[in-house]
């Protein structure tokens, strides 16, 4: 098993409510074993299939679009 780290991560209401809205989705109508953290672990892991191009990105206005563009690219 992979050695797993704890941080601390930031996200705004509407944010957070996604990713919780989408836990509850995956839990339907019985008990799921699927937690905000294990989403956001994933987004991550997918993140690592796509080609970004984060070369002079400073703020997350420029990253969001390097990750549009790079999953336009994937399609």
């Amino acid at each position: 098993m992979s050695v797993k780290r704890n941080t601390s991560l930031y996200l705004t209401k509407k944010e957070y409510s996604f990713v919780s809205n989408m836990a509850e989705q995956c839990a339907g109508n019985g008990v799921s074993q699927v937690s905000p953290s294990m989403i956001l672990r994933n987004m991550i892991r997918l993140l690592h299939q796509l080609e970004v191009n984060v070369s002079g990105v400073k703020t997350e206005d420029q990253l969001l679009k390097q990750l549009q563009i790079a999953v336009q690219r994937k399609r």
